[in-house]
């Protein structure tokens, strides 16, 4: 009789996620006129601290736009979300995300399908929100082959696919927010500075300086260095965030898409700094899928800087952060690429 696998699920515990920002944390000292808010959505903790006049009401509005967001337009679970709907139909209108899917697929293709936002039925097998376990190889053949990015077309103000492939925003969710957020809410005045924390996306908004923490991989609090950089967009993209652990294997929840199984590159986690929020999210995911060097020069495409961690305690950086980033951590080495 074959032994029951015996499974082991780690996701940071809420308290932690607390203390560490999930991924990362941004210093910033008390100002007159700050208002801090924090909230569940997408699946993740979000905090904002705003400083201004109308923190408070701004506060209040960034919360309220995510939660929306989220329920009416990226969640694959939410039925009166507009994702669900287009994969309910194989497709549909898509007047409130048609320039997000269009970035989306460019950086599929120019990451030679390294961000692949087609995978949901491939999330479904793993599971790692719910029960989950290491799928069948047949099973995983099966999903697969009906996955990919080439398969969606864009036509009109409107997407279709094939049935079996399903659209799944979770890799670029917290980046689109940050976008809308900075856009439609900040962008309207009256506001010095707000830091806004999406799990692992962060909004840095303001004309002054932002000290960021990048999380140590060895553990739930502190940090393993530091970037000093002006109003941006920073994500970050780390196996320790969620995975399990299946009769001694550890597995995490950043998968290839060419094979469905967790990326095994050496690779611990992936900082994208970029002006843009949708970028920083999926290209955290893209390089750290590509591996360092053709990561490294993905996120130079696209104008972006990037702090890569691996297995051997090294970061390597992009050259324009130089002067910028400074370790916390003894054991870790630095250089520059």
């Amino acid at each position: 009789m074959k032994d029951k696998p015996v499974r082991k699920l780690y996701i940071l515990p809420f308290v932690c996620l607390i203390i560490c920002a999930v991924v990362f944390g941004v210093y910033a000292g008390n100002r007159f006129g700050e208002d801090s808010i924090e909230f569940f959505a997408m699946d993740t903790y979000c905090t904002a601290k705003t400083n201004g006049a109308k923190a408070e009401k701004v506060n209040n509005s960034i919360k309220e736009l995510v939660k929306k967001l989220d329920a009416d337009v990226l969640s694959r679970q939410n039925e009166s979300s507009l994702v669900y709907s287009l994969n309910e139909n194989r497709g549909g209108p898509i007047t409130e995300i048609k320039d997000y899917l269009e970035v989306m697929n460019k950086v599929c293709r120019d990451s030679g399908g390294a961000f692949d936002y087609t995978l949901g039925k491939v999330s479904d097998l793993w599971d790692f929100g719910g029960n989950p376990q290491v799928p069948g190889d047949d099973a995983l053949e099966t999903v697969l082959s009906s996955c990919g990015a080439d398969k969606v077309i864009i036509s009109y103000g409107s997407v279709s696919f094939p049935e079996g492939l399903s659209l799944d925003f979770g890799a670029c969710g917290k980046g689109i927010g940050l976008d809308e957020i900075r856009d439609n809410i900040l962008d309207e005045g009256g506001i010095k500075s707000s830091v806004v924390s999406l799990g692992g996306s962060i909004l840095l908004y303001g004309n002054r300086d932002f000290t960021v923490g990048i999380r140590n991989p060895e553990s739930i609090t502190g940090y393993v260095a530091t970037l000093n950089l002006p109003a941006c967009c920073v994500s970050t993209s780390g196996n320790y965030e969620r995975y399990f652990e299946e009769n001694g294997k550890r597995y995490h929840h950043i998968l290839d898409p060419k094979t469905g199984y967790p990326v095994d590159n050496g690779l611990v986690s992936v900082t994208v700094v970029s002006d843009s929020g949708i970028l920083s999210d999926i290209l955290s995911t893209a390089c750290f899928v590509l591996g360092l060097d053709k990561g490294m020069s993905l996120a130079s495409k696209y104008g972006c800087t990037a702090v890569f961690i691996d297995d051997n305690k090294c970061i390597t950086a992009s050259k324009a952060l130089e002067g910028k980033v400074k370790i916390n951590a003894d054991s870790y080495t630095l250089r520059f690429q």
